[in-house]
């Protein structure tokens, strides 16, 4: 299940368009009205429009790295994300110097599940915009996505020297302590969002299941619940504190939490697994059974070894 809300896709609203209309000479001026006319429409909102402006632009003066970075951005803004990682990549490649542009271009392929390129964007977005703390925070994402946690770490420990209050590098940074089974420095991490934003639900829920990872269970059930509160339909609240009860062998109570995960995501495998082996321990193994085969044509392999365990076939 996850351990961290997943980024969002840009951090830095459109708005940053204002003032960059370029200068009209004689022998780039429809390049650069179209340039013009593009950012007035991604001001706008009209980001359809501004892509064919960006178009015409491009066809006129096919160097210019501003025109490629602002498409790509209105790009990523319609879902086209491969599109505006192009885009990004073809202003890096014009200019070499530009941080935002490989900053952007890093987060996209994060988002897409391919960590290993979006390092090599990050990277020089760090050294680039060494006081920009989004290329620190989404550098740190991504090296804890690839296992480098201690590298993370240093990013997030970054990210709090620039702003001590930012919930989200916090949570990351604690996430990363429990992967090295730092687990009471995680806690802390947790616990300082905590008293910032008490219903702050990705760190409750991370602190309960550090909280689970040390054996504490009604710790681990109290956390899960005032996440459940601070966001109702958090999937992962209910699931983690339903793996919680069956530990503590509440069986009942295990199999309602999964059955409302479930509810909020059918296509949570995990709580079709767990709640099919808790209706086994309760004797109603036809059930069961169903609920672990379930999961195991979602794709779940261990669901093939729970069925083989609980169910004999």
């Amino acid at each position: 299940m996850t351990s961290i809300s997943k980024m969002t896709t840009l951090a830095r609203p459109i708005v940053l368009l204002t003032a960059l209309c370029l200068s009209l000479s004689a022998g780039a001026q429809s390049a650069a009205e179209y340039f013009n006319s593009a950012i007035k429409k991604a001001q706008g909102g009209d980001m359809p429009g501004a892509v064919a402006d960006f178009d015409k632009s491009l066809s006129m003066d096919p160097k210019n790295d501003k025109a490629f970075y602002w498409r790509g951005i209105a790009k990523a803004s319609l879902g086209q994300l491969e599109d505006a990682i192009a885009d990004f990549g073809k202003a890096t490649t014009i200019n070499q110097s530009h941080g935002d542009a490989f900053l952007r271009r890093g987060q996209l392929y994060n988002n897409l599940g391919k960590p290993d390129f979006a390092l090599e964007s990050l990277d020089p977005a760090v050294r680039l915009l060494p006081d920009n703390i989004e290329a620190y925070y989404y550098r740190g994402v991504v090296l804890d996505n690839l296992g480098q946690n201690s590298k993370a770490i240093t990013d997030f420990d970054k990210v709090l020297s620039m702003d001590p209050t930012r919930l989200d590098a916090l949570v990351a940074r604690g996430v990363a302590y429990r992967k090295l089974s730092n687990n009471d420095k995680a806690i802390e991490d947790f616990g300082a969002a905590i008293r910032m934003n008490k219903l702050h639900a990705p760190a409750l829920l991370n602190r309960g299941i550090t909280y689970r990872a040390k054996e504490e269970h009604e710790l681990a059930i109290a956390d899960y619940t005032q996440a459940i509160v601070a966001d109702p339909n958090m999937a992962d609240a209910y699931y983690n504190r339903g793996i919680a009860y069956s530990k503590m062998d509440d069986h009942q109570k295990a199999i309602t939490d999964f059955s409302k995960a479930i509810t909020i995501d059918p296509n949570d495998a995990d709580s079709y697994m767990n709640r099919g082996i808790e209706k086994v321990l309760m004797g109603k193994k036809d059930d069961g059974c169903a609920d672990i085969n379930k999961a195991a044509a979602l794709g779940l392999r261990e669901a093939v070894d729970a069925r083989i365990k609980f169910c004999g076939n």
